[in-house]
């Protein structure tokens, strides 16, 4: 069975308390403790001294555009979490997946919200500790996500919405969110 085969079946599933659970613990755990040690921690305090590598851009330069692309990360992040759950009914989770396609804003600037958010929020906190091997290893990050979107799970909601999925993503850019066309 092929994984975008796999990742439908799971999505029409319903959750067991123990999926339930995993569902919700595996992000938490993933996204604030294993990437931020992986991303910012490990690459600041070892990385970048192991290579002698200097401290990017000045203090107010690192706090400013650092602070922007998170507090813009977060936005984004929260408002794509409430749309998945008023709306669609789920999670970015495949095993907790919307049971709705969502289109309405903030889908309907970008058909990754919440990649764009995530990768904001990466991308701000490397600024503002001005980390250059932390803005790397983000930017190969980035690119890994952004594949696995477009080979993998596009297809899989392809698959499960059908022509509807088609219909937007033929009008709503990949990831650089534009003015809403009301």
């Amino acid at each position: 069975m092929k994984l975008v085969d796999k990742l439908v079946t799971i999505s029409k599933n319903p959750l067991s308390p123990k999926n339930d659970f995993l569902a919700k613990g595996i992000p938490i755990l993933v996204f604030f403790f294993l990437f931020p040690v992986l991303f910012f921690i490990i690459p600041n305090f070892v990385l970048d001294t192991w290579l002698n590598l200097p401290v990017l851009f000045s203090s107010t330069t690192r706090i400013l555009l650092g602070s922007i692309l998170i507090f813009q990360g977060i936005y984004f992040l929260l408002w794509t979490l409430k749309a998945q759950k008023d709306i669609g009914k789920g999670t970015p989770m495949p095993l907790m997946a919307t049971q709705k396609l969502v289109i309405q804003e903030p889908y309907s600037f970008t058909r990754n919200p919440l990649a764009f958010g995530l990768i904001n929020f990466y991308f701000g906190v490397s600024i503002a500790i001005g980390s250059i091997s932390s803005l790397v290893i983000i930017l190969f990050f980035s690119t890994v996500i952004l594949v696995y979107i477009k080979f993998i799970e596009e297809k899989e909601l392809a698959q499960r919405y059908g022509e509807e999925y088609i219909a937007y993503k033929r009008i709503t850019p990949f990831l650089l969110p534009r003015g809403n066309k009301k």
